[in-house]
């Protein structure tokens, strides 16, 4: 075997041509006919040939040759290239790499056309990307970084698609010098220090083998020096001078060689304070003031000075008295001098100076003492009072703080009675080893007085002391003028007075004197503003109300006593009344008060009065004033005496009097008397009864049995006196007033019961028993009670009858009037028995019985009630007991004469009974005879009792029950007793208010049979395509006991849902619509019958 042109299609001799003989290969040597050639090229064409061996016994020498069959060409398919070799470099640089590579060993048997180069940098994430696309073997990459590595490779493509990716090669760029190392950041660490950091930068491709740091101080590029030489990115540049501008440039080497330098970043140290200023000395001073310099500190610390603080304190004790003894800031600024005002004459400070910059302040200075020039001394303490009398004061100061420098030879006390500083005058001068005292005299009582005092030395007089405030003690006040009397009346009268000279204190209260000259008429009157008391005093006592506002209310007493004694006490005094005080006379009337004017009250009219008057302050009492008299006014007379009653009938009573002790100064003109009722809890209420001359009169109109209050007052020209003691006085007694008109209720055909009320006034005696009168229509009255209850039950009276009744009220005088009559009338009796009772029975296969029953209207004769109701009793007979009995009561309302009751058990015998209930409350009426009869069929034994339907008129509710009110031993209410079968026991079903109905199910088939009752509207409104009933099927025995609720329960939901036809009719036409919007297919129907 051996390759040939792949292109070439020659066969025969044309291929043995193109063979050539060294290139044969053996690929095989058998003696099979058939073999396999494996491990050729695909895409490739071959040429094949046999060459036959004889097999050549050994004593035979074989052939030299044998003779070859003519070739045979076979191509075989070609297939994708074969992966090329990894990329070769060509030739490298900074930037830029070459590569070259070769073609497959094995092209698939196909020329290749293309060839992909991919690059990958080792630190790049998005992986090999591809560079160049290209039939060329070789391919320059640029722009690449220095120093750093890439990997390559490559794959070829032919016709047939592409090979595999070569294995990766790497090749890496020549390295350069670094980059700068930027950024550069220089950061302040204190006045002498500076952080210089700094970036790595980007290598070159080599590894960087150190930085160089650089230092200037200046602005020009040769005054930088190197500061450090080393491999970390940060360096502390230590031992700067504080408050200079530095400026920092950085460069990285490798082996490439040095990079650029960075960019200069610049940083200042922070400054310090400075040093202190060198210490103060005196330019020059005075009493109050001193004048200093200073030196500026050597070294500024990195900043300038931009001001100096002295600071001053007081070294001798006289100067810690203005100040204290702390350091004082007297002066901040930028000079390096200042004056120090303020200070004591001749004292010593100490003085000490501090600079500050920018950073701060510096130490203090070493401290200098500085004195003030001698001055007059400081100002004494003000003068105070340690002593006085009513004309002399004793004074006492504090010395001055300070001297001055200089030793105080005197001082100076000066005066004035007012605040005013140019009122002052020296009154004493003593000298300083007098002490700090003086006595000052002949002052006026009660009088403030200011005084100063001033300490003399050598230089001068000092500052006035403060002004100190003495006052000497008050002395009594002088006697008042005699008052003035004003607002004279017949019981008053009003003094003033004026304010006399207080003599150092203010007047605090005054006190009269009053003597009654006049002999006092004895009196019993006792007057309070104008208005008589019932006490029976002889005091009159009254505040003077128009005068109360300007002075105080003094009030005169007539004790009636051997000494007689007077007094008078005020309500605008202080103190009050303060005692008794006694002097020549019968009246002696003391008071003290405040005002300078007092009201005396209480006085006899028509007297004479004398009265004095003396003035009080804190230092006592003065003199007394002048002695003035006044005499009161006249007055009404006093009250009556002697108020007495002579006769009394029941309507009037008698009186006489006397008259007045005492006329006041006016005689008197007549008399007023009035009445008041004293009958009930209430205040009497006076009213007039008698006005005239005389003294005496009859009082008429008056109520018999009452009690009665009388008055009487006398008057003259001046008014009417005081009303006298009240005299009580009573009315005789008289015959009660009529009682109310008899109520009359609970009335029955043959009674009625009669209420009244007791009269409203029984005239002075107490009812003690009641007479009630009875007659008919055309008949006369005649007594049917008397006694002492206020009601009474009459009896036997005739039904349908009007009454006419009348009560009297009788007491221990006699017997009253009647009362109105009062009209009534008996109810009628009861209906009578209803007659013509006719019973029929109707019977249909699919339903119970029904009875239907007919009667004879009611009869009207005048004494028996309308017919307001029937009332039907149905009693089962056939029941195994008479307790088990099935009793029914049926109400007909109305005036009917036929009902009808159905659902009767078939096979059973009833006993039919009938009544007539009356109106407006006559009662039931007797039954019926009764009316036995039998339904047809056999009775059905039934678990539970039958219900019956009641189709009535007046209610479409099953089974109406009689209530059968107003009859002893019957169902009240809307009771009904239901008695079912076997040995159940009777329950009662209880309804409020009217005559109830109990429900009960339809149960017109028999209960073992199921039937499905559909509403009557839907029958109705379907026009009959729905039926009424649907017959089901026979009920299980098993299923009666879940059978028979579920029939309840449909029965109240079919009820429920007749009465809510339009709400289901509605729900299901909801429920349909939403059914056909999801196409909801319903169920196929059930199968019933229908009948």
């Amino acid at each position: 075997m051996q390759q040939v042109e792949t292109r070439s299609t020659a066969t025969g001799a044309e291929l043995a041509g193109m063979c050539k003989s060294d290139k044969w290969v053996e690929v095989y040597q058998g003696t099979d006919l058939l073999t396999q050639v494996r491990n050729l090229r695909p895409g490739r064409r071959y040429a094949f040939r046999l060459v036959c061996i004889p097999v050549v016994p050994p004593e035979l020498t074989a052939p030299a040759s044998q003779p070859t069959s003519p070739p045979v060409a076979f191509a075989n398919p070609a297939t994708v290239p074969g992966a090329p070799q990894p990329p070769r470099l060509g030739g490298r640089g900074r930037t830029n790499l070459t590569f070259r590579w070769v073609e497959p060993e094995d092209t698939g048997g196909r020329d290749v056309y293309l060839y992909h180069l991919q690059m990958m940098a080792p630190a790049m994430q998005q992986g090999f990307e591809t560079v160049y696309e290209g039939e060329e073997k070789r391919y320059k990459a640029a722009r690449l970084v220095p120093g750093n590595e890439y990997r390559a490779r490559v794959k070829a493509f032919n016709i047939i698609g592409e090979s595999v990716w070569s294995d990766e090669a790497s090749f890496t760029t020549q390295a350069t010098v670094p980059e700068r190392p930027d950024p550069l950041e220089c950061t302040p660490d204190g006045p002498s220090d500076v952080l210089v950091t700094w970036g790595v930068p980007a290598d070159g491709g080599a590894p960087i083998n150190s930085y160089q740091l650089q230092r200037s101080d200046g602005d020009g590029p040769d005054t930088f020096e190197p500061i450090y030489n080393g491999a970390e990115c940060q360096y502390r540049v230590s031992g700067l001078n504080s408050g200079v501008l530095y400026r920092f440039r950085v460069l990285a080497e490798n082996e490439e060689g040095r990079g650029a330098w960075s960019n200069i970043a610049a940083a200042q140290t922070a400054a310090v304070p400075p040093d202190s200023p060198s210490m103060p000395t005196v330019l020059g001073s005075n009493r109050t003031s001193v004048s200093i310099k200073w030196e500026a500190p050597e070294a500024d610390g990195g900043s300038p000075v931009s001001s100096y603080e002295v600071e001053l304190r007081p070294k001798s004790k006289a100067g810690l008295a203005g100040m204290s003894d702390e350091w004082l800031t007297v002066y901040q600024g930028e000079a390096t001098a200042c004056t120090m005002s303020c200070l004591y004459a001749g004292c010593v400070y100490r003085v000490r100076i501090r600079a500050e910059n920018a950073s701060g302040w510096s130490q203090y200075s070493i401290p200098s003492d500085v004195k003030a020039a001698p001055g007059v001394p400081h100002a004494p303490g003000a003068p105070r009072s340690v002593g006085q009398s009513a004309v002399a004061i004793e004074l006492a100061w504090e010395a001055p703080h300070h001297d001055g420098g200089s030793d105080i030879t005197s001082y100076r006390l000066e005066m004035s009675e007012g605040a005013s500083t140019s009122g002052f005058k020296t009154v004493q001068t003593r000298s300083a080893t007098e002490g700090c005292r003086a006595n000052v005299h002949d002052l006026m009582p009660g009088t403030q007085y200011f005084f100063q005092v001033y300490a003399v030395n050598n230089q001068g007089a000092s500052p006035a002391s403060g002004t100190g405030t003495a006052t000497t003690r008050p002395a009594p006040p002088l006697a008042p003028p005699p008052p003035t009397p004003s607002g004279i009346t017949s019981s008053s009268f009003k003094l003033s007075w004026a304010c006399p000279q207080a003599r150092g204190a203010p007047v605090t209260e005054y006190m009269v004197n009053l003597h009654h000259i006049t002999e006092a008429v004895p009196s019993t009157n006792t007057l309070s503003n104008g208005h008589a008391h019932a006490n029976g005093n002889s005091v009159l006592d009254s505040l003077d109300d128009a005068s109360s506002t300007s002075g105080s209310t003094a009030q005169a007493q007539d004790t009636r006593q051997g000494p007689e004694a007077a007094s008078v006490s005020g309500r605008a005094g202080p103190a009050g009344a303060k005692g008794s005080f006694h002097g020549v006379g019968q009246w002696r009337l003391p008071w003290r008060g405040a005002d300078p004017s007092v009201s005396v009250t209480g006085l006899h009219p028509f007297q004479e009065y004398s009265y004095q008057v003396q003035a009080g302050n804190s230092a006592g009492f003065g003199d007394w004033s002048n002695t003035a008299s006044v005499r009161t006014a006249p007055a009404a007379p006093s009250a009556p005496t002697n108020l007495q009653a002579q006769d009394a009938s029941s309507s009037s009573i008698s009186l006489h009097w006397e008259g007045p002790e005492e006329d006041n100064g006016s005689p008197v003109t007549g008399y007023l008397l009035e009445s008041a009722s004293t009958s009930g809890r209430v205040a009497p209420v006076y009213q007039k009864a008698y006005s005239g001359k005389d003294a005496r009169c009859e009082v008429s109109d008056l109520r018999p049995g009452r009690a009665y209050q009388f008055r009487v007052l006398s008057q003259n020209a001046q008014g009417q006196g005081p009303w006298s003691q009240p005299l009580h006085a009573s009315t005789e007694a008289d015959v009660p007033g009529a009682p109310s008109q008899p109520v009359c209720s609970k009335r029955t055909s043959s009674g009625v019961t009669v209420k009244w009320v007791a009269p409203e006034v029984e005239n002075g005696s107490p009812v003690i028993s009641y007479r009630l009168q009875c007659h008919q229509e055309g008949q006369a009255f005649g007594e049917v009670y008397r006694g002492s209850q206020l009601q009474y039950r009459l009896q036997g009276l005739e039904a349908g009858t009007s009454y006419s009744v009348r009560v009297q009220a009788v007491n221990g005088v006699g017997e009253g009037c009647w009362s109105q009559e009062a009209g009534f009338a008996t109810t009628r009796l009861p209906p009578e028995a209803p007659q013509g009772l006719e019973c029929m029975l109707e019977a249909d296969p699919m339903e119970r019985p029904q009875l239907t029953l007919r009667w004879n209207a009611h009869h009207h004769d005048g004494v028996h009630a309308d017919v307001a109701s029937h009332e039907v009793e149905l009693l089962d007979l056939t029941a195994p007991s008479t307790h088990a009995a099935r009793l029914a009561k049926h109400t007909c309302s109305g005036k009917v004469q036929q009902h009808s009751i159905p659902n009767l058990l078939p096979g059973t015998r009833y006993q039919v009974k009938l009544r007539c209930v009356g109106n407006q409350g006559s009662g039931h009426g007797d039954y019926c005879d009764p009316v036995i009869l039998s339904t047809p069929g056999s009775r059905e034994p039934v678990s539970k009792p039958a219900s019956v339907m009641s189709e009535t008129s007046s209610s479409t509710l099953p089974l109406a029950l009689s209530s059968n009110k107003g009859r002893r031993g019957s169902l009240t209410g809307a009771e009904a007793d239901i008695i079912p079968s076997g040995n159940e026991r009777i329950r009662k079903v209880k309804k409020g208010g009217k005559a109830g109905l109990s429900k009960a199910g339809k149960a017109k088939i028999p209960p073992e049979r199921l039937i499905l009752y559909f509403p009557k509207f839907l029958h109705k409104y379907s026009w009959g395509w729905i039926p009424k009933r649907v017959l089901v099927g026979d009920v299980p025995e098993s299923l009666m006991p879940v059978y028979v609720p579920c029939r309840r329960a449909l029965a109240a939901a079919s009820k429920a849902v007749q009465q809510h036809y339009l709400k289901v009719l509605l729900s299901l036409a909801a429920i349909f619509l939403v059914a056909w919007l999801i196409k909801w297919e319903p169920p196929p129907g059930l199968g019933v019958s229908r009948q």
